[in-house]
Formats: structure tokens, sequence, C-alpha cells
């Protein structure tokens, strides 16, 4: 079955930061995907710090791996960056304390997108602001820099499809119950959505019945073979039963389902 969702996969990057000192961005929406009908987003940028931010926004380009990102080599950044195809605007910004700017992406003026998909990541820097950290009786100076990015999706004609595999029910530290799978994205555009896990029990009297962990925002890319999920169900053990995954989509593909996976629990014994 086939869906995709606009997905913006933020994350705040602290550079220098020591223990106890914060710089922090907030960014929403975590992701937008621009069409030839849809050919303009905005985002968010609130400053929820107590200091003056001074920001610049620009693009970088990084590529999917199983278990997030990494910069984009040069050689695939052809392939991949949809930044050519984009404007932004403003470029910089000022931001008092609770203060919030609204930054927009617009795929730039006669140009079409191309067929598939390209992506590049909207970067949002914060240059270092002279922090106070106190040691003991002594003041210590430090620089604290933030960034914040987010995926920003070109489509053109295609449609997206993925698949649920390398299902396996392992344990956290404290042996909790974890669910791994993977992700496997197919098509010419990328996937995104939540993967759910629910639980039947064959006797219905018993207590683990219903969802047992949601993973929210799980995009499948299509410059990665595969995408690692791993969804924490809080349980020691499970009865005998039906344990469902299902990799739902979101964003414009609410409502569709991307794979479904059923597997039998036998009794512990």
């Amino acid at each position: 079955m086939c869906l995709i969702r606009t997905t913006l996969i933020a994350f705040v990057l602290c550079l220098m930061a020591p223990a106890g000192a914060r710089a922090d961005i907030v960014l929403s929406p975590l992701r937008t995907v621009l069409t030839a009908e849809t050919r303009e987003g905005a985002f968010t940028i609130s400053n929820p710090t107590r200091r003056i931010l001074d920001g610049r926004v620009s693009w970088i380009d990084l590529s999917a791996t199983a278990a997030g990102y990494e910069p984009a080599a040069s050689e695939v950044r052809a392939g991949l960056s949809a930044a050519p195809y984009l404007s932004v605007s403003p470029a910089q910004f000022r931001l008092k304390p609770g203060e919030r700017v609204t930054v927009t992406v617009k795929l730039r003026d006669g140009i079409a997108p191309p067929p598939g998909e390209k992506r590049s990541h909207l970067l949002i820097e914060t240059g270092a602001a002279r922090t106070l950290i106190r040691k003991a009786s002594n003041g210590l100076q430090a620089d604290i820099g933030a960034g914040v990015s987010a995926p920003v999706i070109v489509r053109g004609d295609g449609a997206a499809s993925a698949t649920i595999g390398e299902t396996k029910l392992l344990r956290d530290s404290e042996g909790r119950l974890l669910l791994s799978a993977a992700i496997t994205p197919h098509g010419s555009h990328s996937a995104y959505g939540r993967l759910k896990a629910t639980f039947t029990p064959k006797d219905p009297r018993a207590s683990t019945s219903g969802v047992l962990g949601v993973r929210e925002n799980v995009a499948g890319y299509l410059d990665t073979e595969k995408r690692i999920v791993e969804i924490p169900l809080d349980r020691f053990s499970l009865g005998e039963g039906e344990l469902t995954l299902l990799y739902e989509g979101a964003g414009e593909y609410e409502g569709r389902l991307f794979d479904k996976r059923s597997f039998d629990i036998a009794p512990p014994k």
C-alpha cells in the first residue's frame, strides 16, 4: 500500500555548550513539501531564552542514514539537493526573548519541480552568545551557539510506498521489551508517517490488549536503503496472542497505510 507524509525531522545542535548551559531555538513545523500546486511554505522560529538571538538562515544538504542524517558527500549533492530550486526569506533575523519570526520558503519563479523528489534542509543558526557559567566562587565565560534544521522537500511527478521488515523483539538496559523494525522505501517519493505496535491477546481478559507503543515522524527517504525504528513497549513480557505492526501515513498521507505485519506470540515458558 502506498503512503507519504510531510516530515520535518528537526534537530538541535548545541555547539560547545558546557553542562548546565542551554541555547535553544524552537522551529516548527518539522518538515514541509513543495510541489507545482503548493509552491510556498512557512516556518516559525521562536526564542524561548532570556537573551537576544541574532540568527541567519541558509541551506544544508544531509544524506539520510538508517539512524538519522549525515553531511551529504559532494558526489551525491547534485542528485539530492533541492536548494537550487528554492528561495528563502528573510536570510537574517533578530529575536528578543519570547519573540518569533516567520521564514518563508518558495519554489523559484518559473521553476517547475523535477520528476521524483529533491531534499535540502533549512538551517537556522544563531551566533555565539557570551554566557556566564559559575563554578564555585569563580565566574567563567562560555561562547554558546545553536542551530536547528528541518527538511524541505521538492516533489514532481511520482508516488511513494514502503514496507516493514527486519522486525525484532529486543530488551532495553532495564529488561523492558523494545520492538525494532526497518522501514524500506520504494517508488520515487519518500514515505512518512507513524509506526504503531498493537497487541491482541488470545485471552480477551488480558490487560495487554490495545496499542503498545507509537513512534511518530518516521520518514523513509530514498537516499538510504532503510530506516531503523525502535518502539519502547514499556513491558517486561507479553502473553500469548498476536502482535501487529503498522506503518500509517501522516500529514498529506493521513488515513493511508503503507504496510502492516502481524506476528504470533507464543505463550511464555
